[in-house]
């Protein structure tokens, strides 16, 4: 009997033994590579800027690794029980935490393989579905294919930097960031995927190459951990000007794009080099609306005259919408969507810009995008009956001349909305006449209540000396 309860007391001692071992092997796994020496001191942990982390599992988290699924040839039991511990963990670790945050892009990886496992399983064509899609560190990989023409153009991979031969190569794509590896590489893959980094922070950095230092990276890469000093080789450091971080030359190709910032800021558009995961995080950005350019920079519509017409052909388009979503004829042919696309929030409002719409601003494309696009809804309207009977008179000169808001020759009150000419309204001192009309009609309103309450006390009065 007291051997069987020395066996009992001796398994917690096991396993703990096993959870140190596994979390040491995944150390050297996750921070280390083929040739990389290994780190003696504290200070040569990973780089302490959180925002643009890219490690595959946080520190915290590496003694739990080995109850939860990297690989993409696991099975469904294996996916469910990763699946229930990665949910486990969610809801013990701290609000808005870094350790949660990365379990919570793990858990939405597991669910995904966990489904696109059991559709090919209950489908006639299993094993190519298996092998056709792969999620791993927020990437969606589905099979590269190249077409017979372009066989021979050189492609790197992104994560060892080795050329991919296509004729005797299998690789992958990443659908939603364009992230090209050998498929031997993808359960090595440790940046995580730009899409999901655009949709966590969901707006371009703001401060121009907002440079951390070497020292604050601990002289390490701020991707893969590299060390970036003299002690066995040398490794160039490769400043990124989008994210000021810097990056071993496996991470930063020395490619060149524009930086947000710098754009915003400065009106810049010349090219910087950028790293690999900052130049498809760019990318990505590049057609999204959510540069509120007068609001971040209101003097370069002072300076920029560019700007200035693209912001009245905007203003403009806005005043036209209202008459066509309102007009059954317009709404029955799709006039809108036929001539913006899916371009609809150059219209909806003059405030939003995205990066592909500012480098058209720059090149004076958008000018003449927006000025046919005009063109064509004038047309429309003017000669649409629905359209016309919503059109203003200028009540100031009594002319019978139909006007509308986007007329060059007319002004908008911004009180009541009524227009105007605006010769008219300068011969007025911009004094609107509607608006006069409802000041004194407001007036009126409040002193007809005093006279009401006036006639009635005078005959409180007279009831009351007659009664006396």
């Amino acid at each position: 009997m007291s051997s069987w309860r020395e066996s009992l007391n001796s398994i917690p001692g096991t396993v703990a033994a096993f959870v140190n071992e596994s979390a040491t092997t995944a150390t050297n796994y996750l921070h280390l590579r083929p040739g990389t020496p290994t780190p003696t001191t504290s200070e040569e942990s990973g780089p302490q800027h959180s925002d643009y982390k890219a490690l595959p599992i946080p520190a915290s988290l590496v003694k739990e690794q080995w109850r939860l699924i990297f690989t993409s040839d696991a099975n469904v039991q294996d996916l469910q029980a990763a699946i229930a511990h990665c949910r486990d963990l969610v809801l013990l670790s701290d609000e808005c935490s870094e350790e949660r945050r990365w379990l919570v892009r793990h858990l939405v990886d597991l669910r995904y393989s966990l489904q696109e496992l059991e559709e090919a399983q209950a489908s006639s064509d299993g094993l190519v579905l298996v092998n056709a899609i792969k999620s791993v560190v927020g990437h969606h990989f589905v099979p590269f294919h190249v077409h017979a023409r372009q066989r021979l153009a050189k492609r790197y991979c992104d994560h060892c930097t080795g050329i991919i031969w296509s004729v005797v190569q299998a690789s992958y794509t990443c659908s939603d960031c364009g992230y090209l590896v050998h498929q031997k590489c993808i359960d090595s893959v440790v940046r995580v995927c730009a899409h999901v980094l655009v949709s966590e922070r969901k707006y371009p950095i703001a401060e121009i190459c907002p440079e951390i230092g070497l020292a604050a990276q601990h002289y390490k890469c701020a991707e893969c951990a590299t060390l970036l000093n003299f002690k066995n080789s040398w490794i160039e450091p490769r400043l990124c000007d989008y994210s000021g971080l810097y990056y071993c030359p496996s991470c930063h190709w020395n490619d060149f794009s524009i930086v947000p910032a710098r754009i915003v800021h400065n009106w810049d558009f010349g090219a910087r080099r950028v790293s690999r995961t900052a130049l498809q995080e760019i990318k990505l950005f590049l057609d999204m609306p959510l540069i509120k350019l007068e609001d971040e920079n209101p003097k370069l519509f002072v300076f920029v005259e560019k700007l200035c017409a693209v912001k009245k052909l905007r203003q403009n388009l806005e005043h036209m919408r209202h008459y066509l979503t309102a007009c059954k004829q317009a709404t029955d042919e799709k006039l809108i969507d036929a001539q913006l696309g899916g371009r609809r929030h150059l219209v909806q409002s003059k405030e939003f810009y995205a990066l592909s719409d500012l480098m058209q601003v720059d090149s004076g494309t958008l000018a003449d995008f927006l000025q046919a696009i005009f063109n064509a809804f004038d047309r429309h309207i003017r000669s649409c009956v629905l359209c016309v009977a919503k059109a203003y008179i200028c009540e100031i000169c009594g002319n019978n001349e139909v006007i509308f808001p986007f007329d060059d020759g007319c002004i908008k009150c911004d009180q009541c909305n009524s227009i105007c000419h605006r010769v008219c309204m300068t011969r007025k001192n911009m004094i609107c006449p509607k608006c006069v009309r409802i000041q004194e009609r407001r007036l009126q309103v409040e002193r007809a209540p005093s006279k009401n309450e006036k006639y009635n006390e005078d005959g409180d009065e007279a009831d009351d000396a007659q009664e006396a």
